[in-house]
This record gives C-alpha cells, sequence and structure tokens, in this order.
C-alpha cells in the first residue's frame, strides 16, 4: 500500500519512454500557473511484492480531502 503525499514535477523522465511525453503532462492555466498532471510522492505504508498485470485499488479517505502541494 502507498500513501500518496506530494506532487512532483515528472522532470524529463517520460521523455525517457517517448519524446514530448514530459511536454504533454505539463500546462500552464490562463495566470501562467504550472499545472501538473502527472507526478506524485508516495509512502510505503505495507510491502509487498507488486508484478506487471497486478491490479491497482484506489482507497479513497473518508471526510474532507487535502489538495496537494509540489514537492
Amino acid at each position: 500500500m502507498v500513501e500518496i503525499t506530494g506532487l512532483r514535477n515528472p522532470y524529463a523522465q517520460p521523455d525517457g519512454y517517448q519524446k514530448g511525453l514530459t511536454a504533454a503532462v505539463l500546462d500552464c492555466d490562463p495566470d501562467s500557473n504550472l499545472i501538473r498532471t502527472a507526478g506524485v510522492m508516495g509512502i510505503v505504508v505495507t510491502g509487498g511484492v507488486v508484478r506487471p498485470g497486478d491490479a491497482v485499488r484506489v482507497n479513497y479517505t473518508s471526510g474532507a480531502h487535502v489538495v496537494l502541494e509540489p514537492v
């Protein structure tokens, strides 16, 4: 289990898969503020083996959600 703790820039890592992907996941709002559509940081809460093809499940916490800040 991984707990998402913040946002981060993907740097140039996506371009290692295909040129232009980094630019595709960064945008700007009308006030020129950066909008990140990819890249998160997290901490491992429960360890285990993860294999290709394993399902991913998202558990939303109850109550108010917190807006993540870039790290």
